[in-house]
């Protein structure tokens, strides 16, 4: 396992985002004051292996497979914790944090859920 964190917290906002934009945005619990309405918060968690393209990844106990890795995303998930991941495997990454992953659709995600990475 290269990385596993636990959902703690879902801002308001982080559900529309997921909705419109079929991404949502991760961060550790340490999220800044002024994001924490748009995002999913987490644990914190170590980055044993940086994540690569073809990576399994599960959220919230649906499987996706990694497609695309933005150039600042590993260091962002090192650092922050903080990754958008993006659903939607035909896109490739428009934003140096994002993680775009190929698989089912969106998940429902709730707090106690897990993000992993194999």
């Amino acid at each position: 396992m290269k990385y596993k964190v636990t959902v703690t917290n879902i801002g308001d906002f982080a559900l529309q985002l997921m909705q419109v934009r079929d991404s949502i945005i991760i961060f550790d619990k340490d999220v800044p004051y002024a994001y924490a309405n748009m995002v999913v918060s987490h644990t914190k968690g170590d980055v044993r292996e940086d994540p690569s393209i073809g990576d399994q990844v599960i959220v919230a106990d649906r499987e996706y497979r990694i497609v695309d890795i933005g150039e600042e995303a590993i260091q962002n998930l090192r650092e922050r914790g903080h990754v958008t991941l993006v659903f939607n495997e035909d896109k490739k990454a428009e934003m140096p944090g994002e993680i775009v992953l190929g698989g089912d659709k969106v998940p429902r995600i709730m707090v106690g859920d897990t993000i992993e990475i194999f």
